[in-house]
C-alpha cells in the first residue's frame, strides 16, 4: 500500500454485510433501496455507484446497521484518498457529514473501524482546497473534522462514565 496524502490506504472491514447485517429494510426507504443497489457487493463493485451520486449513497448509509455503514462507507474513503478525487467536493463534503452524523449519534458502532477512518478524516479535511469545496458552499472541512473529534472523544467519555457507574453499583 502506498500512502495517499500522508495517509496509509485503510482497508477497512473484512466481509461485505450479508442480508441479515442489513436488518429490517422497512425501517427506512433509504436503506431498502440501498440494499438494492448494493447489497452483496464488494466495495470495489459498490465504487461506481458512489462516484455516480454520493449525496444518495450516503442517504441511504445514513440509517444502515452498523456492520453496513462500517464497510461501505470506505467507498467514499477509497476515492477520496486516490488522486483522481480531485474536485470532487460534493463526496468529500458528503463524506464529512456522514461520519459526523453517525459519531454523534452512534458513536460505539464506529468505535471497530475508528483508527483507520479518523486518518481518512483528517486527510480529507486538510485537503478542502484539492476537492475544489468551496468554504462559502460547503463550510469548513477543519470545523467538520473538529465536531467529529469532539464527537468522538465524548462519546469515548459517555462510555467510560457508564462503565465507572456500572463499576459502582456492582457489590
Amino acid at each position: 500500500m502506498s500512502p495517499v496524502f500522508g495517509v496509509q490506504r485503510v482497508m477497512g472491514p473484512e466481509g461485505i454485510p450479508t442480508r441479515d447485517d442489513w436488518g429490517d429494510l422497512k425501517v427506512d426507504p433509504e436503506v431498502a433501496s440501498g440494499y438494492q443497489l448494493l447489497g452483496g457487493k464488494s466495495r470495489e463493485q459498490a465504487l461506481p455507484f458512489f462516484l455516480d451520486n454520493p449525496l444518495e449513497r450516503a442517504a441511504e448509509l445514513h440509517f444502515t446497521p452498523g456492520p453496513v455503514f462500517n464497510y461501505y462507507v470506505f467507498c467514499f474513503v477509497d476515492h477520496l484518498l486516490s488522486p483522481s478525487s480531485r474536485g470532487e467536493s460534493d463526496m468529500a463534503s458528503c463524506f464529512l457529514r456522514l461520519v459526523r452524523e453517525r459519531i454523534q449519534t452512534q458513536p460505539k458502532q464506529l468505535e471497530e473501524v475508528w483508527s483507520q477512518l479518523r486518518p481518512a478524516v483528517v486527510a480529507v479535511a486538510t485537503r478542502q482546497a484539492f476537492y475544489d469545496a468551496d468554504e462559502a458552499i460547503y463550510g469548513s472541512f477543519a470545523t467538520l473534522a473538529d465536531e467529529i473529534e469532539s464527537a468522538h472523544n465524548l462519546g469515548r467519555g459517555r462510555d467510560a462514565e457508564q462503565g465507572d457507574a456500572a463499576d459502582k453499583a456492582l457489590p
